[in-house]
């Protein structure tokens, strides 16, 4: 769940402004929580319920069904990171994420081991991540932070791969729409 409070002194993790985000495109495209759900396949009735209100931290291929249904790029949606906007229609979920990460933990020199605990996670997740499992935003963008990368890069291959600098990331969760 997403945390309900600021914590003073540190930088908010940049999933806090998703659930602004979907809300302001979902009234943006004039759907209701219903409509949007039968727009994105294969998502059950209570996901976008659950994140909007009840702070739910979705998983990285939910987030992609519920942008494409948007027309919204993903890494927009889960982390506010600007990308091309045409570079909506093919992310499949997880789709190069565990070959990303290999490659830049490799890169960088760190073991699973060294990864999982710089990132706050365990060293098994990590090795199940490079694996093929789709983690949920948080665990993306804590990811992204420990090996120093963008987290739409890292989750969807979407963007630059550094880290976003501050006009990259919607300083509003008011996106444009056509």
């Amino acid at each position: 769940m997403l945390p309900r409070r600021v914590v003073r002194g540190r930088k908010n993790p940049l999933y806090f402004g998703l659930a602004a985000r979907l809300k302001a495109a979902r009234l943006g495209k004039g759907y209701d929580r219903k409509t949007l759900t039968s727009q994105a396949a294969l998502i059950g009735g209570s996901v976008i319920l659950g994140i909007e209100d009840r702070g739910k931290i979705p998983h990285l291929d939910t987030i992609a069904k519920i942008a494409l249904a948007l027309g919204l790029s993903p890494a927009f949606l889960a982390y506010g990171i600007e990308t091309d906007p045409d570079a909506t229609t093919d992310i499949l979920p997880g789709n190069g994420l565990a070959t990303r990460l290999w490659q830049v933990r490799t890169q960088k020199g760190l073991s699973v081991l060294a990864l999982a605990q710089a990132a706050g996670l365990s060293h098994t997740a990590v090795g199940n991540l490079e694996r093929g499992a789709i983690p949920n935003v948080a665990t993306a963008e804590s990811l992204a932070k420990a090996l120093g990368v963008s987290p739409g890069w890292l989750a969807y291959g979407l963007g630059p791969m550094e880290l976003p600098g501050r006009r990259r990331v919607a300083a509003s969760p008011a996106p444009s729409f056509g």
